[in-house]
C-alpha cells in the first residue's frame, strides 16, 4: 500500500485551480512548491518505488510510495517543522514551501496522506509557524559523507569544480581535482549522482562546501543513500562505526554488491578532514581482503591517508 504527500493549489475562494489556466504569479508558486517538494524527498530517500504525480484537471503536485518510505520522509518533515531538523537540503526546501504557503494571493493545501488513517495537515502547521530553520550544531562546522545529484552543466575555474544548477538561483559548487575534472568530463550535461564530502555550517546561513569523490550509478543509491542518512544522523561515535560495520555486513550478503559498496567507502572515507577512527574502522573491515584486485588500490591510498594523519 502506498502514502502521498499532496499540495494542492485553490483560488482564493477555495476552488481548485485548472492547470490549463493559471496566472503567471500562481505558476511560479505552483513550480517553486513542486521543485522544493521534489528536492526534500530525493535528498531523504531517492528510490525507485516514489512515483511524482502532477493531477490533470487541478494544480495538484504529490509523491507517492510505500508506507515504509513515506514514512521515513514524513518524519524528516516533521522534525524540520519543529525546527530539529539538521539537514540543510530538506530545511531549505520546506522553507521555500512555507513561504508560497503563507502567502497572501495563493491558497493551499498540504497533507500527507496516509494508507487507512486520517489525513494529517502540515499546511495549518506551515502557516502558523516560524520561519523553518536548520537545527545548531555545538560545532562551527563538521564534515560529513552525502550524495548529490543533478545536471552537470559546467566544469572549469582556475581552480577546478563544477556545477550543478537546480534552477531559481539554486545552484552548488563543487571543488575538485584537475585528475577528477578530466574524468568528470565525460559527463557533461548528463544527470550525475556524485559521492561528496560536505563541509556543513551549523549557521544556517553559511552556504555549505563540496568537495568530489566519486561518480555513482544510480542503481546504487537505494542502497547507499539510507546508510548515509543514518549515519550522519548518528552523533555518536561509536554508533557511527557500528553502522559501517553492519552496512558493509549486509552489503556482503547482496549479490554483486559486498567489494563494490566497500570499494566506493574507502574512496569516500579517504579525507584528512573526517575523524581518524572512521578510517581506521574501514581499514580493520577491509584487511582480510586487501589483496582483492576490487579493493586493493583504493584501500592503499586509505591506508596512506590514514597513517600522514596518525603522524601529525
Amino acid at each position: 500500500m502506498s502514502d502521498r504527500l499532496e499540495i494542492k493549489l485553490k483560488t482564493a475562494n477555495n476552488q481548485p485551480v485548472s492547470l490549463k489556466s493559471m496566472s503567471a504569479e500562481a505558476l511560479d508558486s505552483f513550480m517553486t512548491v513542486l521543485s522544493s517538494l521534489k528536492s526534500i524527498v530525493l535528498s531523504i530517500d531517492p528510490c525507485e518505488k516514489l512515483v511524482f504525480i502532477i493531477s490533470q484537471g487541478s494544480a495538484i503536485c504529490a509523491v507517492e510510495a510505500p508506507t515504509k518510505t513515506m514514512n521515513i520522509v514524513y518524519k524528516e518533515v516533521d522534525l524540520a517543522i519543529k525546527g530539529e531538523s539538521s539537514d540543510k537540503d530538506v530545511t531549505l526546501n520546506l522553507r521555500r514551501i512555507q513561504e508560497q504557503l503563507k502567502r497572501k494571493d495563493c491558497n493551499y493545501e498540504f497533507l500527507y496522506k496516509k494508507f487507512n488513517h486520517k489525513d494529517i495537515n502540515l499546511q495549518e502547521r506551515l502557516v502558523s509557524n516560524n520561519r523553518i530553520i536548520t537545527k545548531r550544531k555545538k560545532n562551527l562546522y563538521e564534515y560529513k559523507l552525502i550524495v548529490k545529484s543533478g545536471i552537470l552543466n559546467q566544469i572549469g575555474g582556475k581552480i577546478p569544480n563544477y556545477h550543478f544548477d537546480y534552477g531559481d538561483g539554486v545552484k552548488i559548487t563543487i571543488d575538485c581535482t584537475k585528475d577528477q575534472a578530466m574524468s568528470i568530463n565525460q559527463h557533461l550535461y548528463q544527470n550525475v549522482n556524485s559521492l561528496l564530502v560536505c563541509k556543513e555550517w551549523s549557521d544556517s546561513e553559511k552556504s555549505s562546501e563540496y568537495y568530489h569523490k566519486l561518480i555513482l550509478g544510480s542503481d546504487l543509491l537505494p542502497f547507499l543513500m539510507p546508510f548515509l542518512r543514518e549515519y550522519n544522523h548518528e552523533e555518536n561515535l561509536v554508533g557511527k562505526l557500528t553502522l559501517i560495520h553492519d552496512f558493509i555486513d549486509n552489503s556482503f550478503r547482496t549479490p554483486n554488491l559486498g567489494f563494490e559498496m566497500l570499494k566506493y567507502l574507502l574512496i569516500g572515507f579517504n579525507d584528512k578532514n573526517l575523524h581518524l577512527s572512521e578510517l581506521k574502522t574501514l581499514l580493520i573491515i577491509s584487511k582480510p581482503l586487501k589483496e582483492h584486485e576490487t579493493i586493493k588500490k583504493e584501500r592503499e591510498a586509505l591506508l596512506q591517508t590514514y597513517n600522514l594523519i596518525k603522524r601529525k
